[in-house]
């Protein structure tokens, strides 16, 4: 969850007063989605609901915001409710207002005092706008009741011009949101808060709490970044006292998607399926849509339903549960499941310089609303020059009169699909259990000596990957594989759809200069395929259960890729694959490590670097070294019974870090350490640091040293020691920054390739 680009609006935010509630004077509300917005857009601050206020409170989780003295005012209520005010210190003599958040674990305190220069935020403030769809009204209303406090109607005319259109345009930009928060049948527990808050040293920033998210709290600000607006997340979590978070069941079954592809690479698109209403959907049902495409119409039971979809709506950076709604004219039912029908069009298709195709909205084609468990039946049908491939097994590739159409259906239920198409050439195989396609683009394959031994190099690849992975853990549900290129440096695993660069169809011998050196040699032809490959099993069969977890499949892809490594090319092509990952996690950036920006369970947070490769390299390469850590410290045989254990467990259920810790912990071999790991989850997937450690005087009067890491840094040491009579053992050593005191006779140091630290 994020929040929403209103950079261009603060400017405005000058010293103004705030709205409050006044059931008395609560409209109808309206009957549509239509109805809403036009009375967002024509919101105005209420004269009659304008207070002089002193010591209000709010508490919204972690969130305290304290209104020492100044004025409120409330908005005209929209749908019925009020749903926005603003505060002011403008008039009053000793105005004053305070906003404290308290992150409760290490790395999200890091995370604040990276960008505000101190782990908990106490911020004073002149001025704020509140928009919220819970009991933020009637909290405040019963405060002034219980007050001697009195109206002040008349600031409203002088603050009325500039912050009516403030309230109006923030409110646009979060208009999906508001719009389903009038037409749902939620709690006021379970209302949404939003502060855009002027602070008096550290500007104006932004705070968040959704009760519904995983995690409900969030702060931030809109920066300007090469002159584009971009959200700088400072930090989000879920409150201390906040309790267990229930996930919600896959709502979404049996999709159909019909799809055309025009000439221009346009696309219009029919989807149906099966949703089931929840308790509090009320009347409308949220969902997630490529802001490329546009909604036509849509229906329930096929029956006629109003679609709102917000133009100017940044849903990646806000926190709401789709780009889009369908309302129906009545409430739904309960636990009813009704059948969806949706027709969109618009371009997520581009092509390239060099002629191949690229699909820019891989995984937001389709409408989709998280988690999603559902069999695909998808038809295409484009130009008759081009070949298309998606998840699912073939059921039919035929062309008349100009147009391919292409029937796939995936066998069993996957959390997402994908698709992929181009000039393609074509080598398919059944090989065991599976059937092998692997499509290159003609344009580009000239580049190899022999361009059908090449395509049939990567399909023999693709089928010994498969059988060392289905041999190592389980087979597979489905039975169709796809290997297609697609531009650019990177690869992608959708139920079996694989993306895969289109330097790795070029043979290594072949690649231009600036892609050859031991580094890229290694990723293009030795790590990409067999990490798409292990996606089928770690992302498909098994998939995160949110972004916190999301390293854990690409942790997982990757080591995988390792073993086969290890398999195909012995342990020093991993020692020096490991290696490399180190240094890369080591490597300075502006004056610190990459490894520092911040812990693993960030996942896409570490995005917002600006640095592709911190993500990268955090998220892939020290995600493997984890993973290499807890394979040495489980042993082999215990890891892949770890693995087979998170097949079988959370195959038709997403899967989070503490529910990878549970099950990791259980195969801890007797006589170690932190049975349950939960140090060893603290320091490597909540925590940053890798320590330089030197082991001095090992005898009786030994030091192990640790430097380079903070000062609360732990963690459990493996050294190698030789007793007497040469039997070789595993020493465990719990060690903390600076100097540690033990008896290290006949012990040294682990070897690079067991341990992450810098000798």
């Amino acid at each position: 969850m994020r929040f929403l680009r209103v950079a261009c609006l603060v400017l405005l935010l000058s010293p103004a007063p705030a709205l409050a509630r006044n059931r008395a004077r609560e409209q109808a509300a309206p009957q549509s989605a239509s109805d809403i917005v036009a009375a967002l857009r024509q919101m105005t601050l209420d004269p009659a609901r304008t207070y002089h206020v002193r010591d209000l409170q709010l508490s919204r989780g972690d969130i305290k915001i304290y209104l020492t003295e100044g004025v409120l005012s409330f908005a005209a209520p929209v749908a019925g409710r009020t749903v926005a005010a603003v505060f002011t210190t403008e008039g009053a003599e000793a105005g004053d207002a305070e906003v404290l958040v308290l992150p409760p674990q290490r790395s999200e305190r890091a995370s604040l005092a990276s960008f505000t220069k101190t782990p908990n935020l106490d911020e004073h403030f002149a001025s704020a706008l509140f928009l919220f769809s819970d009991d933020t009204a009637r909290e405040v209303m019963e405060q002034i009741a219980a007050r001697p406090i009195r109206k002040a109607p008349e600031i409203v005319t002088e603050i009325a011009p500039v912050l009516n259109p403030l309230m109006r345009a923030v409110s646009s930009e979060i208009g999906v949101r508001l719009v389903q928060a009038a037409l749902d049948n939620h709690s006021p527990a379970q209302g949404f808060f939003y502060g855009l808050i002027a602070g008096r040293d550290i500007g104006t920033f932004e705070v968040m709490y959704e009760p519904t998210d995983f995690e409900p709290v969030s702060v931030g600000r809109i920066v300007l970044d090469e002159h584009q607006q971009k959200f700088q997340l400072w930090t989000e979590f879920r409150p201390r006292r906040a309790p267990p978070f229930l996930r919600p069941t896959a709502g979404l079954s049996d999709y159909r998607v019909d799809a055309e592809i025009h000439p221009d690479l346009s696309m219009t698109v029919k989807a149906a399926f099966k949703a089931v209403a929840g308790p509090a959907e009320g009347r409308v049902l949220a969902f997630g849509l490529s802001e490329k495409l546009k909604v036509l119409s849509a229906s329930m039971d096929g029956n006629p339903v109003e679609v709102f979809q917000g133009d100017s709506v940044r849903l990646a950076e806000m926190k709401s549960e789709g780009t889009f709604l369908l309302v129906s004219g009545s409430p739904l039912t309960p636990n009813h499941e009704y059948q969806v029908e949706i027709r969109y069009q618009g371009s997520v298709i581009r092509q390239t310089g060099d002629g191949s195709y690229f699909v820019d909205e891989r995984n937001a084609w389709y409408p989709f609303r998280n988690p999603m468990r559902a069999t695909f039946d998808l038809t295409f049908r484009c130009p008759a020059r081009l070949r298309l491939v998606s998840t699912g097994d073939l059921i039919g590739d035929e062309v008349h009169d100009g147009i391919r159409t292409v029937h796939r259906v995936s066998r069993v239920p996957e959390a997402l699909a994908g698709f992929n198409l181009g000039d393609y050439d074509l080598s398919a195989e059944e090989h065991g259990l599976y059937r092998v396609e692997c499509y290159g683009n003609k344009a580009s394959i000239v580049l190899l000596n022999t361009p059908d031994e090449g395509l049939e190099d990567i399909s023999k690849d693709t089928e010994r990957i498969l059988d060392y992975y289905t041999h190592r853990w389980i087979p597979l549900p489905i039975r169709s594989i796809a290997v297609s290129p697609i531009p650019g440096y990177f690869g992608q695993g959708f139920p079996g759809l694989i993306y895969l660069s289109t330097v790795s169809y070029i043979r290594q011998e072949d690649r231009p200069a600036r892609l050859r050196n031991p580094r890229l040699d290694s990723f293009f032809s030795d790590l990409l395929l067999p990490h798409e490959v292990a996606h089928q099993w770690w992302g498909n069969i098994v998939n995160s259960a949110d972004y916190r977890t999301s390293w854990l499949m690409e942790a997982m892809a990757n080591y995988s890729a390792l073993q086969f490594l290890d398999k195909t090319q012995g342990s020093a092509a991993v020692d020096a694959a490991l290696t490399r990952f180190r240094d890369d996690l080591t490597r300075e950036v502006n004056g610190k490590t990459v490894e520092s920006s911040g812990p693993v369970d960030f996942g896409a947070r570490l995005l917002e670097s600006g640095n592709m490769h911190v993500w990268h390299d955090i998220i892939y390469e020290k995600g493997a070294w984890i993973l290499q850590m807890l394979d040495r410290r489980l042993g082999d045989d215990n890891f892949n019974k770890m693995q087979m254990r998170m097949l079988a467990e959370y195959a038709s259920k997403p899967i989070a870090n503490e529910d990878f810790r549970r099950i990791a912990g259980e195969f801890v071999p007797p006589g170690q350490p932190d049975k349950t790991l939960s140090l060893f989850f603290d320091t490597w997937v909540y925590g940053t640091g890798i320590p330089k450690m030197r082991l001095r005087n090992a005898g009786k009067d030994g030091n192990l040293n640790l430097s380079g890491v903070d000062d609360d840094f732990t963690a459990d040491v493996p050294l190698q020691c030789k007793s007497e009579d040469g039997k070789e053992t595993v020493r465990w050593v719990r060690a903390s920054e600076g100097d540690n005191s033990l008896d290290a006779t006949g012990c040294e140091l682990p070897p690079a390739s067991a341990f992450l630290y810098s000798p």
